[in-house]
């Protein structure tokens, strides 16, 4: 069964904007390329995700996507983030993808175990819809494809997609695990995060952001 996994990226220059607080536009920009990157090695160690497709007009995101053998795909100015999986999502249906994993970069905790439990847990007529912890926002949906469904990524699209599978007379199947719950967005999750020093960041003198501890790939089982 071929699953095909969609990911959704900014621009680097607008990217993790509630993080402004705590991070300048430059450290935003690596932190998305860090999450970027290591995503993409999750994907490609868990045994599960045939092919990816990264949707975003920033050419460093597509040039970073290509050396992980990912498709690339530019989104339509107007597409916003639904949009923009819909785009995606089209894209995977034309190459006969069976199943469609749709998810966002930042989930810093997520491994190959995580990405392979959704997908061993999902029946083939359900759609496997991954909550963040205050369970209200969506981490993670693995869906059949093709599959006419109406993303509703943003404020509360954990009841919006729940309600969506309903609809659609498929059955939601919820998945709970850490990788899947956290996701970085908020100054609050940075200071979570950063806590743990297996994920701080150095800075030099001068405070700026210098380079990340853990080992890129991430993909820990």
């Amino acid at each position: 069964m071929a699953t095909w996994a969609v990911i959704p990226v900014k621009s680097l220059a607008q990217t993790k904007s509630r993080l402004t607080a705590v991070l300048s536009p430059n450290e935003r920009a690596a932190l998305t390329q860090f999450l970027l990157q290591r995503t993409l090695g999750v994907l490609a160690t868990s045994g599960v995700v045939e092919r990816v497709v990264v949707v975003s007009r920033d050419t460093v995101v597509q040039q970073m996507a290509t050396t992980y053998d990912a498709l690339t795909l530019a989104e339509s100015s107007t597409a916003g983030l639904n949009g923009a999986i819909q785009e995606g999502a089209r894209l995977a249906a034309v190459a006969h993808a069976a199943r469609l994993l749709v998810l966002p970069t930042d989930l810093p905790l997520l491994t190959a175990a995580d990405v392979r439990t959704l997908a061993n847990n999902t029946s083939p007529q359900a759609v496997g819809i991954c909550p963040d912890r205050h369970e209200q926002g969506t981490n993670g949906l693995l869906l059949p494809a093709p599959v006419d469904f109406p993303f509703q990524f943003g404020e509360g699209s954990f009841q919006k997609h729940m309600m969506a599978a309903r609809y659609g007379r498929l059955t939601p199947q919820i998945m709970r695990t850490p990788g899947w719950q956290f996701d970085l967005d908020t100054v609050e999750d940075w200071d979570m995060y950063s806590a743990d020093t297996c994920s701080a960041w150095h800075r030099a003198a001068d405070g700026s952001l210098m380079k990340w501890f853990c080992p890129v790939p991430g993909t820990a089982d």
